[in-house]
Protein backbone atom coordinates (compact mmCIF):
# COMPACT_ATOMS: atom_id res chain seq x y z
CA UNK A 1 0.00 0.00 0.00
CA UNK A 2 1.38 3.38 -0.85
CA UNK A 3 2.44 5.87 2.14
CA UNK A 4 -0.34 7.94 2.01
CA UNK A 5 -3.14 5.86 2.67
CA UNK A 6 -5.15 6.21 5.52
CA UNK A 7 -7.05 2.99 5.43
CA UNK A 8 -6.78 1.51 8.57
CA UNK A 9 -4.94 -2.35 8.89
CA UNK A 10 -6.80 -5.18 10.98
CA UNK A 11 -4.63 -5.92 13.75
CA UNK A 12 -3.43 -9.43 14.11
CA UNK A 13 -6.20 -9.90 17.33
CA UNK A 14 -8.31 -9.16 14.48
CA UNK A 15 -7.32 -11.53 12.23
CA UNK A 16 -5.58 -14.40 13.84
CA UNK A 17 -3.73 -16.73 11.77
CA UNK A 18 -4.32 -14.95 8.41
CA UNK A 19 -2.49 -17.23 5.91
CA UNK A 20 -1.11 -13.92 4.58
CA UNK A 21 1.79 -15.41 2.92
CA UNK A 22 -0.35 -18.80 1.20
CA UNK A 23 -1.92 -18.40 -2.13
CA UNK A 24 -4.74 -15.75 -2.69
CA UNK A 25 -7.79 -18.60 -2.92
CA UNK A 26 -6.11 -19.58 0.30
CA UNK A 27 -6.70 -16.26 2.10
CA UNK A 28 -9.78 -15.67 0.41
CA UNK A 29 -11.12 -18.88 1.74
CA UNK A 30 -9.99 -17.89 5.36
CA UNK A 31 -11.57 -14.45 5.34
CA UNK A 32 -14.39 -16.26 3.80
CA UNK A 33 -14.74 -18.61 6.93
CA UNK A 34 -13.88 -16.43 9.36
CA UNK A 35 -16.19 -14.42 12.28
CA UNK A 36 -14.75 -11.05 10.63
CA UNK A 37 -17.96 -9.18 9.43
CA UNK A 38 -17.90 -8.06 6.21
CA UNK A 39 -19.92 -7.72 2.87
CA UNK A 40 -17.12 -7.63 0.38
CA UNK A 41 -13.71 -8.56 -0.32
CA UNK A 42 -12.22 -5.66 -2.55
CA UNK A 43 -8.59 -6.90 -4.20
CA UNK A 44 -6.47 -4.74 -6.60
CA UNK A 45 -3.18 -6.04 -7.75
CA UNK A 46 -0.27 -4.06 -6.03
CA UNK A 47 -2.68 -3.29 -3.21
CA UNK A 48 -3.89 -5.13 0.31
CA UNK A 49 -6.86 -7.32 0.46
CA UNK A 50 -9.60 -5.20 1.52
CA UNK A 51 -12.61 -5.91 4.00
CA UNK A 52 -15.89 -3.54 3.11
CA UNK A 53 -17.59 -3.15 6.79
CA UNK A 54 -20.18 -1.16 7.83
CA UNK A 55 -17.81 1.58 9.26
CA UNK A 56 -15.66 1.62 6.10
CA UNK A 57 -12.66 -0.22 4.64
CA UNK A 58 -10.16 -1.73 5.90
CA UNK A 59 -6.57 -3.54 4.89
CA UNK A 60 -6.44 -7.15 6.11
CA UNK A 61 -2.43 -6.89 6.57
CA UNK A 62 0.47 -4.63 4.72
CA UNK A 63 0.95 -6.96 2.22
CA UNK A 64 0.28 -6.29 -1.76
CA UNK A 65 -1.38 -8.43 -4.16
CA UNK A 66 0.44 -8.83 -6.92
CA UNK A 67 0.26 -9.74 -10.70
CA UNK A 68 1.25 -13.19 -10.59
CA UNK A 69 -1.14 -13.94 -7.42
CA UNK A 70 -4.34 -12.03 -9.61
CA UNK A 71 -3.54 -14.17 -12.41
CA UNK A 72 -3.28 -17.18 -10.84
CA UNK A 73 -6.49 -16.55 -8.16
CA UNK A 74 -8.18 -15.51 -12.22
CA UNK A 75 -7.38 -19.10 -13.74
CA UNK A 76 -9.15 -20.88 -10.49
CA UNK A 77 -12.78 -18.08 -11.34
CA UNK A 78 -12.52 -18.43 -15.53
CA UNK A 79 -10.00 -20.61 -17.36
CA UNK A 80 -10.58 -18.21 -19.94
CA UNK A 81 -10.29 -15.11 -18.20
CA UNK A 82 -8.05 -13.21 -20.64
CA UNK A 83 -10.75 -13.23 -23.33
CA UNK A 84 -13.16 -12.24 -21.28
CA UNK A 85 -11.74 -9.43 -19.47
CA UNK A 86 -10.62 -7.75 -22.95
CA UNK A 87 -13.75 -6.65 -23.67
CA UNK A 88 -15.32 -5.36 -20.36
CA UNK A 89 -15.80 -6.76 -16.75
CA UNK A 90 -16.98 -10.48 -16.17
CA UNK A 91 -19.41 -11.68 -13.26
CA UNK A 92 -19.05 -15.02 -11.74
CA UNK A 93 -20.59 -17.03 -9.17
CA UNK A 94 -18.72 -20.23 -7.53
CA UNK A 95 -18.63 -22.23 -4.63
CA UNK A 96 -15.09 -21.94 -2.94
CA UNK A 97 -14.68 -24.73 -0.69
CA UNK A 98 -17.62 -24.00 1.76
CA UNK A 99 -18.53 -20.71 0.79
CA UNK A 100 -20.70 -19.58 -2.04
CA UNK A 101 -19.65 -16.33 -3.89
CA UNK A 102 -20.09 -13.53 -6.72
CA UNK A 103 -16.54 -12.08 -8.09
CA UNK A 104 -17.02 -9.39 -10.99
CA UNK A 105 -12.98 -9.54 -12.40
CA UNK A 106 -12.05 -6.49 -14.20
CA UNK A 107 -8.83 -4.21 -15.61
CA UNK A 108 -8.08 -0.39 -14.39
CA UNK A 109 -6.00 2.07 -15.14
CA UNK A 110 -5.74 1.28 -18.97
CA UNK A 111 -5.58 -2.13 -18.57
CA UNK A 112 -2.03 -2.24 -16.88
CA UNK A 113 -3.87 -3.80 -13.41
CA UNK A 114 -6.14 -6.24 -12.40
CA UNK A 115 -8.83 -6.23 -9.82
CA UNK A 116 -12.20 -8.02 -8.40
CA UNK A 117 -14.89 -7.34 -6.34
CA UNK A 118 -16.37 -10.86 -4.00
CA UNK A 119 -19.78 -10.59 -2.01
CA UNK A 120 -20.43 -13.71 0.14
CA UNK A 121 -23.95 -15.81 0.10
CA UNK A 122 -25.11 -17.86 2.27
CA UNK A 123 -24.73 -21.57 1.22
CA UNK A 124 -28.44 -21.58 1.92
CA UNK A 125 -31.11 -19.40 2.01
CA UNK A 126 -31.77 -17.43 5.24
CA UNK A 127 -35.12 -18.33 6.77
CA UNK A 128 -37.61 -15.52 5.78
CA UNK A 129 -38.20 -15.11 10.07
CA UNK A 130 -35.16 -13.97 10.47
CA UNK A 131 -34.00 -11.83 7.89
CA UNK A 132 -35.89 -8.72 9.97
CA UNK A 133 -38.82 -8.46 7.62
CA UNK A 134 -41.70 -7.40 8.85
CA UNK A 135 -45.14 -9.24 9.01
CA UNK A 136 -45.99 -7.31 6.07
CA UNK A 137 -43.28 -8.49 3.58
CA UNK A 138 -42.98 -11.99 4.80
CA UNK A 139 -47.27 -11.92 3.57
CA UNK A 140 -45.77 -11.67 -0.13
CA UNK A 141 -44.53 -15.30 0.21
CA UNK A 142 -47.78 -16.54 0.56
CA UNK A 143 -49.52 -15.22 -2.36
CA UNK A 144 -49.98 -17.32 -5.76
CA UNK A 145 -50.42 -15.38 -8.19
CA UNK A 146 -49.54 -11.68 -9.56
CA UNK A 147 -46.50 -9.54 -9.59
CA UNK A 148 -44.35 -8.43 -6.07
CA UNK A 149 -41.60 -5.82 -7.03
CA UNK A 150 -38.75 -5.79 -4.29
CA UNK A 151 -36.93 -2.49 -5.00
CA UNK A 152 -33.85 -0.51 -3.75
CA UNK A 153 -30.41 0.80 -4.41
CA UNK A 154 -27.96 -1.43 -5.10
CA UNK A 155 -26.40 -3.78 -2.89
CA UNK A 156 -29.24 -3.62 -0.19
CA UNK A 157 -30.04 -7.14 0.26
CA UNK A 158 -33.10 -7.32 -2.29
CA UNK A 159 -31.31 -10.71 -3.41
CA UNK A 160 -31.21 -12.00 -0.23
CA UNK A 161 -34.64 -11.51 0.42
CA UNK A 162 -36.10 -12.88 -2.70
CA UNK A 163 -34.03 -15.88 -1.82
CA UNK A 164 -35.71 -16.52 1.55
CA UNK A 165 -39.04 -15.23 0.10
CA UNK A 166 -38.83 -18.20 -2.34
CA UNK A 167 -37.60 -20.58 0.17
CA UNK A 168 -40.31 -19.47 2.24
CA UNK A 169 -42.38 -21.24 -0.29
CA UNK A 170 -40.11 -24.38 -1.18
CA UNK A 171 -41.06 -25.08 2.29
CA UNK A 172 -44.81 -24.48 2.49
CA UNK A 173 -46.36 -25.92 -0.92
CA UNK A 174 -45.35 -27.77 -3.75
CA UNK A 175 -45.07 -26.54 -7.22
CA UNK A 176 -41.78 -25.24 -9.70
CA UNK A 177 -40.05 -22.37 -8.83
CA UNK A 178 -37.90 -20.53 -11.57
CA UNK A 179 -34.99 -18.02 -11.04
CA UNK A 180 -33.66 -16.19 -13.83
CA UNK A 181 -30.52 -14.31 -12.22
CA UNK A 182 -26.85 -13.18 -12.79
CA UNK A 183 -25.34 -14.91 -11.62
CA UNK A 184 -26.99 -17.35 -10.26
CA UNK A 185 -26.20 -16.37 -6.45
CA UNK A 186 -28.12 -18.52 -3.12
CA UNK A 187 -28.60 -21.99 -4.53
CA UNK A 188 -32.21 -23.36 -3.18
CA UNK A 189 -32.53 -26.77 -2.14
CA UNK A 190 -35.23 -28.96 -3.34
CA UNK A 191 -37.66 -29.30 -0.84
CA UNK A 192 -41.50 -29.36 -1.49
CA UNK A 193 -40.48 -27.65 -4.81
CA UNK A 194 -38.26 -28.61 -7.67
CA UNK A 195 -36.46 -25.51 -8.75
CA UNK A 196 -34.64 -24.44 -11.78
CA UNK A 197 -32.07 -21.80 -11.52
CA UNK A 198 -31.48 -20.32 -14.78
CA UNK A 199 -28.16 -18.48 -15.17
CA UNK A 200 -27.97 -15.14 -17.73
CA UNK A 201 -25.08 -14.82 -19.76
CA UNK A 202 -22.92 -15.95 -22.68
CA UNK A 203 -22.30 -18.98 -20.81
CA UNK A 204 -25.44 -19.06 -19.15
CA UNK A 205 -28.67 -20.35 -19.04
CA UNK A 206 -30.11 -17.87 -21.38
CA UNK A 207 -28.85 -15.02 -23.10
CA UNK A 208 -31.25 -12.15 -21.23
CA UNK A 209 -33.73 -11.61 -18.46
CA UNK A 210 -36.15 -11.38 -21.21
CA UNK A 211 -35.75 -14.45 -22.72
CA UNK A 212 -35.41 -16.10 -19.50
CA UNK A 213 -38.91 -15.08 -18.55
CA UNK A 214 -40.25 -15.85 -21.93
CA UNK A 215 -39.08 -19.61 -22.02
CA UNK A 216 -40.82 -19.54 -18.48
CA UNK A 217 -43.94 -19.15 -20.15
CA UNK A 218 -43.83 -22.68 -21.99
CA UNK A 219 -42.14 -24.07 -18.38
CA UNK A 220 -45.13 -24.57 -16.44
CA UNK A 221 -43.70 -22.23 -13.87
CA UNK A 222 -45.64 -21.48 -10.04
CA UNK A 223 -42.72 -19.45 -8.86
CA UNK A 224 -40.80 -17.27 -11.45
CA UNK A 225 -38.05 -15.06 -10.05
CA UNK A 226 -36.76 -12.21 -12.11
CA UNK A 227 -33.08 -11.40 -10.85
CA UNK A 228 -33.46 -7.57 -12.16
CA UNK A 229 -35.93 -5.75 -14.38
CA UNK A 230 -33.23 -3.67 -16.75
CA UNK A 231 -35.29 -2.88 -20.07
CA UNK A 232 -38.75 -2.25 -21.34
CA UNK A 233 -39.01 -6.44 -22.79
CA UNK A 234 -38.23 -7.58 -19.83
CA UNK A 235 -40.55 -5.08 -17.45
CA UNK A 236 -43.58 -6.21 -20.11
CA UNK A 237 -42.89 -9.84 -20.04
CA UNK A 238 -42.61 -9.67 -16.04
CA UNK A 239 -46.36 -8.33 -16.34
CA UNK A 240 -47.18 -11.16 -18.70
CA UNK A 241 -45.92 -13.53 -16.76
CA UNK A 242 -47.82 -12.46 -13.80
CA UNK A 243 -51.16 -12.40 -16.25
CA UNK A 244 -51.12 -15.99 -17.13
CA UNK A 245 -50.92 -17.50 -13.99
CA UNK A 246 -47.72 -17.53 -11.43
CA UNK A 247 -46.52 -15.38 -9.05
CA UNK A 248 -43.58 -13.18 -10.02
CA UNK A 249 -40.87 -11.64 -7.68
CA UNK A 250 -39.15 -9.20 -9.68
CA UNK A 251 -36.35 -6.57 -8.32
CA UNK A 252 -35.85 -3.20 -9.42
CA UNK A 253 -32.85 -0.51 -9.23
CA UNK A 254 -35.12 2.87 -7.18
CA UNK A 255 -34.56 4.70 -4.42
CA UNK A 256 -38.92 4.67 -2.71
CA UNK A 257 -41.75 2.90 -4.07
CA UNK A 258 -43.26 5.68 -5.95
CA UNK A 259 -39.67 5.64 -7.88
CA UNK A 260 -40.16 1.92 -8.20
CA UNK A 261 -43.80 2.22 -10.03
CA UNK A 262 -43.01 5.36 -12.37
CA UNK A 263 -39.35 3.55 -13.49
CA UNK A 264 -42.21 0.26 -14.26
CA UNK A 265 -44.49 2.19 -15.75
CA UNK A 266 -42.05 4.27 -17.90
CA UNK A 267 -40.23 1.04 -18.94
CA UNK A 268 -43.87 -0.40 -19.99
CA UNK A 269 -43.93 2.39 -22.21
CA UNK A 270 -45.90 5.01 -19.89
CA UNK A 271 -49.89 4.26 -21.80
CA UNK A 272 -52.81 3.82 -20.38
CA UNK A 273 -53.22 0.43 -20.83
CA UNK A 274 -50.12 -0.73 -19.38
CA UNK A 275 -50.45 1.27 -15.90
CA UNK A 276 -54.27 -0.87 -15.82
CA UNK A 277 -52.11 -4.43 -17.20
CA UNK A 278 -49.76 -3.41 -14.03
CA UNK A 279 -52.50 -1.95 -11.63
CA UNK A 280 -54.25 -5.16 -12.17
CA UNK A 281 -51.49 -7.74 -11.81
CA UNK A 282 -49.61 -5.79 -9.45
CA UNK A 283 -49.79 -7.63 -5.66
CA UNK A 284 -47.10 -5.26 -4.18
CA UNK A 285 -43.63 -3.13 -3.77
CA UNK A 286 -41.03 -3.52 -0.80
CA UNK A 287 -38.55 -1.23 -0.81
CA UNK A 288 -35.68 -1.90 1.56
CA UNK A 289 -32.52 -0.13 2.54
CA UNK A 290 -29.44 -1.70 4.63
CA UNK A 291 -28.12 0.76 7.48
CA UNK A 292 -24.57 0.42 8.90
CA UNK A 293 -25.39 -0.20 12.95
CA UNK A 294 -24.02 2.41 15.13
CA UNK A 295 -21.22 0.60 16.34
CA UNK A 296 -20.07 -0.39 12.66
CA UNK A 297 -20.64 -3.98 13.21
CA UNK A 298 -23.30 -5.04 11.70
CA UNK A 299 -26.60 -3.63 9.29
CA UNK A 300 -29.84 -2.99 10.01
CA UNK A 301 -32.40 -3.64 7.36
CA UNK A 302 -35.05 -0.85 7.22
CA UNK A 303 -38.20 -1.43 4.48
CA UNK A 304 -40.89 -0.11 3.27
CA UNK A 305 -44.55 -1.69 2.09
CA UNK A 306 -47.17 -1.16 -0.13
CA UNK A 307 -49.50 -4.24 -0.25
CA UNK A 308 -52.25 -3.44 -3.18
CA UNK A 309 -55.90 -2.20 -2.46
CA UNK A 310 -58.02 -0.60 -4.27
CA UNK A 311 -56.94 3.15 -3.67
CA UNK A 312 -53.41 2.26 -4.79
CA UNK A 313 -54.76 0.33 -7.90
CA UNK A 314 -56.48 3.27 -9.06
CA UNK A 315 -53.58 5.71 -8.48
CA UNK A 316 -51.70 3.56 -10.77
CA UNK A 317 -53.76 3.38 -13.48
CA UNK A 318 -54.10 6.76 -13.95
CA UNK A 319 -50.50 6.81 -13.48
CA UNK A 320 -50.82 9.46 -10.13
CA UNK A 321 -47.33 8.78 -8.37
CA UNK A 322 -47.53 12.00 -6.84
CA UNK A 323 -50.46 10.21 -4.00
CA UNK A 324 -48.55 7.44 -3.66
CA UNK A 325 -46.60 9.04 -0.93
CA UNK A 326 -49.63 10.09 1.02
CA UNK A 327 -51.33 7.07 0.58
CA UNK A 328 -48.57 5.45 2.31
CA UNK A 329 -48.73 8.05 5.30
CA UNK A 330 -52.90 6.93 5.62
CA UNK A 331 -52.08 3.28 5.35
CA UNK A 332 -48.96 3.54 7.73
CA UNK A 333 -51.37 4.37 10.28
CA UNK A 334 -53.71 1.65 9.77
CA UNK A 335 -52.35 -1.80 11.24
CA UNK A 336 -54.79 -3.44 9.22
CA UNK A 337 -53.68 -2.08 5.55
CA UNK A 338 -50.61 -4.37 5.14
CA UNK A 339 -48.58 -1.52 4.23
CA UNK A 340 -45.82 0.99 6.55
CA UNK A 341 -43.29 3.75 5.60
CA UNK A 342 -39.57 3.33 5.53
CA UNK A 343 -39.96 6.58 8.01
CA UNK A 344 -41.67 4.11 10.71
CA UNK A 345 -39.13 1.25 10.54
CA UNK A 346 -36.35 4.37 10.70
CA UNK A 347 -37.99 5.17 13.81
CA UNK A 348 -38.06 1.98 15.61
CA UNK A 349 -34.54 1.48 14.89
CA UNK A 350 -33.04 5.27 16.01
CA UNK A 351 -35.78 4.76 19.38
CA UNK A 352 -33.41 1.79 19.86
CA UNK A 353 -30.56 3.81 19.39
CA UNK A 354 -29.18 0.94 16.53
CA UNK A 355 -28.59 3.66 14.05
CA UNK A 356 -27.69 7.03 13.59
CA UNK A 357 -29.79 9.76 12.50
CA UNK A 358 -26.81 10.78 9.69
CA UNK A 359 -27.67 7.36 8.28
CA UNK A 360 -31.66 7.35 8.41
CA UNK A 361 -31.27 10.51 6.57
CA UNK A 362 -29.74 8.88 3.70
CA UNK A 363 -32.30 6.02 3.00
CA UNK A 364 -35.22 7.81 4.01
CA UNK A 365 -37.83 7.74 1.38
CA UNK A 366 -39.29 10.96 2.77
CA UNK A 367 -36.78 13.07 4.56
CA UNK A 368 -38.96 16.04 5.09
CA UNK A 369 -41.21 14.20 7.67
CA UNK A 370 -38.36 11.96 9.15
CA UNK A 371 -39.55 11.57 13.17
CA UNK A 372 -36.45 13.97 14.59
Amino acid sequence: MQDLSLIETLSARDLPDVPVLGTLVEQIVYLLNSSVFFSDIIIHQNSPIMLRQPKGLVAVSDTPVTLEEMEEFFAVIEPDWEDRIRDRAFDRAKDLHSARIRLNCFTFQARKRLGCVIRRFPTEPIALAKTGLPEDARKFATLHSGLVLIVGDTCQGKSTTAASMLDEINKTRSGHIITIEDPVETLIPQRHCIITQREVGPDGDTQSYYLGALDALRERPDVVLIGEIRDAETAREAVALAESGPLVIASLHARSTEMGLQKMLRLLGNTDSEAQALASNLRGVLCQALLAARDGRSYHLATECLTMNPEAMRLIETRNMSGIRSLLDRLDRDPASGSHTMNSDLALLLKAGKITMENARQVSTDRANLPV
